[in-house]
């Protein structure tokens, strides 16, 4: 038996408590082994009343048995246990009108194909014949309400059925929208049809996520998980949620990129809508970017003005501290002394992006410092180091922290990449089947937050270790029983021509035989130097072929969307960040395989974990040669990493290495400026510096190129 929130306390009604504790202790006598069970939830707004179901069970014997507890004596207030017999049958028919819905779920238009219950729970005192006029039965005794329950015909739920019946109560089936595919007249092992179950898994919480987004918040609140665990989903319904139980608290939600706004506005009104009739009130409910300005309100420039101090532009930020303008704003905030709280809570996506003096900016601001974090570990593989608290909030003078996380959550399920995808690339990004490896996690537990459980070995010099990613901690409808191996290829060609023309034959069978769409499909040029060369020819194989083509790499300086419809999508792997597709081809791996460094493998692991669903990379000559010796390695021991861990000498050197790549904190700086700045001002400011960088250039040698251009 599952229970959300986890270890719940009924502190408003014993007799929920004890009916909870009664279901947990008797749950194999019950039938409840399988069964989930929400405390105080699903709630609904009517009325302005908000009324919500206190114990709610979903089991594949049970169907659907939706409870009230009721603690006060029948005699001494009838109105009392009244109310709650209404509250329980209006929670009822709210549950019912959404089950109702799902065809999946109905035998006719008014009748479920299961059965879905509700019943009283009030063991407090006696009541006298008729004195109490309900059809909702009321139970005085645990014994009779266990005997409610095993004598209820065994619905005999499959796994689907009891799957989508928990997607409609809590609200996932209305939140993500999916594309509407065709999969007729395609075989249940095509692409397209694979790719439609994983879209239906995705739109389904996980246990993680359910636990996350029920969680109440009582202070400091940390959610961490890997790209593609779903943490801004789980955010934005942890805000929807506390709107929706207080609709008069003021709630922040604030994140990093601009374009995440109107994506979070779109999931918390989808998840709020679901239980209640009207739009949230975004007057208390607000949502933020981090910085803000003039056009856009952000939490530091509406605090800032709050409190009386004058919000600084990024131009006069940038002018006390060129590399790092934000954590010079928020340091200055804090250190004017007139920050007290401003918001009830505040939630913060992309917590890993942000300086910890913004995320000490938020922790005043909350009261009752109830601010959520979502952190996305290792957004690259080699940001090994998840902030503690006492980092991100200092330490007293004996070196205790300063704020500890009242939960620390972490979302082990990736839904990005297939298992045996992910797996290659860490193998692939850490070096790990090489002769040198380039980065590597230093304990068990930061495996453990990647997502791998240690299976054998020591973490020390030279001895041989071995992890595996369980199948629970990926996508499990389109990896198969060998968790994706046959989703992952490396294939090498003798010249450009032949590797484009062969990626080319592939699209086209996607789309002809597997039934992808075009925009499902995207090819990444690894090689920077020679994208457009390679793009042309692709290209015109595909308008060759019907099929046409949306290439980021133009020239155009337009901001455009980065898929469109019906065309396959052309991109450089820097402009693929944060992006995905379910059929990702990357092309010209030789490239950044001549020396395999850590800058490289990173490029490498980015373009790798674009892939939703298949990943084919290829390249030519010896490098690319290498490459797929090491990808065919990986995917052999999938689901395991098998590897030497390196000694401490290796260790050191490994840091040493990383801290003088300087081009993470270039790349870091880009996306700020592109965050930050309009197009026209970040076009101006590149055109300024590339003419700088021409003009030295042209004062001083030029150094040798470790690869030349191809002609194509």
């Amino acid at each position: 038996m599952d229970i959300f929130p986890r270890n719940y306390q009924f502190h408003g009604s014993a007799s929920a408590q004890r009916l909870l504790e009664h279901l947990k202790t008797k749950q194999e006598f019950l039938g409840l082994q399988d069964a989930i069970v929400f405390c105080e939830f699903p709630l609904f707004r009517e009325d302005e009343e908000v009324m919500l179901s206190q114990l709610l069970v979903i089991s594949e014997r049970h169907g659907v048995v939706i409870f009230g507890a009721y603690s006060g004596l029948y005699n001494d207030n009838f109105a009392e246990l009244g109310n709650l017999v209404t509250q329980t049958e209006a929670v009822f028919s709210h549950v019912y009108s959404k089950l109702i819905k799902s065809p999946r779920l109905r035998k006719n238009r008014i009748t479920l194909n299961f059965d879905a219950d509700a019943c009283i729970f009030a063991p407090e005192a006696e009541i006298a014949q008729g004195a109490l006029s309900i059809d909702t039965p009321v139970f005085k005794s645990l014994g009779e309400l266990s005997d409610f329950l095993n004598n209820r015909p065994n619905q005999q739920l499959d796994k689907s059925t009891f799957s989508e019946i928990v997607s409609v109560v809590e609200g996932s089936k209305g939140l993500i929208r999916i594309k509407e595919r065709k999969t007729d007249s395609f075989s249940p092992t095509s692409k397209v049809a694979l790719v439609k179950a994983l879209e239906e898994e995705i739109r389904r919480f996980d246990r993680d996520q359910r636990l996350c987004y029920m969680t109440e918040v009582f202070g400091p609140q940390r959610i961490t998980g890997l790209a593609g665990s779903g943490k801004t989903v789980v955010v934005a319904m942890q805000a929807a949620l506390a709107h929706l139980k207080n609709p008069e608290a003021r709630i922040a939600v604030t994140f990093y990129t601009k374009s995440l706004y109107q994506h979070i506005k779109q999931l918390i009104t989808r998840f709020y809508r679901q239980f209640d009739d009207r739009d949230p009130d975004w007057d208390n409910l607000r949502i933020l970017h981090a910085w803000g300005g003039s056009v856009n309100e952000g939490l530091y420039h509406y605090s800032a003005r709050a409190v009386g101090e004058q919000p600084l532009t990024l131009a006069q930020a940038a002018a006390y501290n060129r590399k790092r303008p934000f954590d010079e704003v928020c340091t200055r905030l804090l250190n004017s002394g007139k920050v007290t709280p401003l918001f009830d809570y505040i939630f913060v996506d992309e917590a890993q992006d942000f300086p910890p003096s913004f995320l000490r900016l938020a922790l005043k601001l909350a009261t009752e410092e109830k601010l959520v974090i979502a952190y996305d570990v290792f957004q690259t593989i080699f940001d090994v180091e998840v902030p503690t608290a006492d980092v991100i909030f200092g330490t007293e003078e004996n070196g205790n922290p300063l704020v500890t996380f009242e939960e620390d959550l972490v979302l082990h399920r990736c839904y990005r990449n297939p298992l045996a995808v992910l797996v290659c690339a860490h193998a692939i990004g850490f070096g790990l089947y090489s002769s040198k490896v380039v980065q590597m996690l230093e304990s068990k537990e930061h495996w453990e937050d990647f997502g791998y459980k240690w299976v054998s070995g020591n973490l020390e010099g030279g001895a041989p270790v071995e992890f595996i990613r369980p199948y629970d901690n990926s996508p499990i409808s389109i990896g198969g029983a060998d968790g994706g191996k046959s989703q992952i290829r490396a294939s090498t060609y003798s010249s450009i021509t032949d590797e484009v023309e062969a990626i080319a034959n592939c699209i086209e069978n996607d789309i002809k035989n597997e039934g992808l769409s075009a925009d499902d499909i995207l090819v990444i040029c690894a090689d920077d130097r020679n994208a457009k060369g390679y793009f042309g020819v692709l290209i015109s194989a595909l308008a060759n072929r019907g099929i046409r083509s949306h290439n980021m790499q133009d020239g155009s300086y337009s901001i455009k969307n980065f898929s469109e419809k019906d065309h396959v999508t052309l991109s450089t792997v820097y402009k693929a960040k944060g992006n995905e597709a379910v059929a990702v081809y990357v092309l010209g791996i030789d490239a950044l395989f001549h020396f395999p460094d850590a800058r490289s493998r990173n490029t490498i692991f980015t373009a790798m974990t674009r892939a939703k669903g298949w990943l084919w990379v290829s390249g030519i000559g010896a490098s690319a040669e290498a490459f797929k010796a090491e990808v065919e390695q990986a995917v052999a021991n999938v689901p395991y990493l098998r590897f030497n861990y390196p000694d401490e000498r290796q260790l050191v050197r490994l840091k040493r290495d990383l801290s003088q790549d300087g081009a993470a904190i270039a790349e870091a700086t880009m996306e700020e400026l592109e965050r930050n700045l309009s197009p026209e001002d970040l076009e101006l400011l590149l055109k300024t510096k590339l003419m700088d960088l021409q003009r030295r250039r042209r004062q001083t040698s030029k150094s040798p190129s470790r690869r030349k251009p191809f002609k194509f």
